[in-house]
């Protein structure tokens, strides 16, 4: 991410606004995350089980996909604020190897609070998250 992306104030300036999600789910990084979290179910690690039960691959978990989805918000806020608060609802599991794409809006802005706003889309064009709220405090 260039400087040129980044909270350059808080809270930013009109027009200065979180650029766009881009985030891959792979199936590495699903594995990476159920090993850090302790969380290993079988339809995030094992392709023959999540068929088995419905689903047409592993899925991402949810707080794996809200995490990506925020990654691109906290960076760029970088230095000047930090996630106080994050919500939202998952709307759809996430199929490993999917790109998450979206485009975070700055909602409100007070001196001491900055509310960005995003849905989430599955490279299927599956909305999975609707309703995401972060809101950034000033550091």
């Amino acid at each position: 991410m260039s400087d040129q992306s980044r909270m350059i104030g808080f809270p930013p300036g009109e027009g200065d606004t979180p650029p766009p999600l881009a985030q891959r789910l792979s199936q590495e990084r699903i594995d990476a995350y159920a090993e850090a979290s302790g969380d290993h179910n079988p339809i995030h690690l094992d392709p023959a089980f999540a068929k088995a039960v419905g689903l047409p691959s592993t899925i991402a978990h949810g707080l794996l996909t809200l995490g990506a989805a925020c990654s691109e918000v906290e960076l760029w806020a970088g230095q000047m604020g930090w996630a106080a608060r994050v919500s939202c609802r998952f709307a759809a599991p996430v199929p490993a190897g999917q790109l998450l794409s979206g485009s975070p809006r700055v909602v409100e802005t007070k001196p001491e609070l900055v509310v960005v706003e995003l849905d989430a889309v599955a490279e299927s064009n599956e909305r999975v998250l609707s309703k995401a709220r972060l809101e950034l405090r000033p550091l």
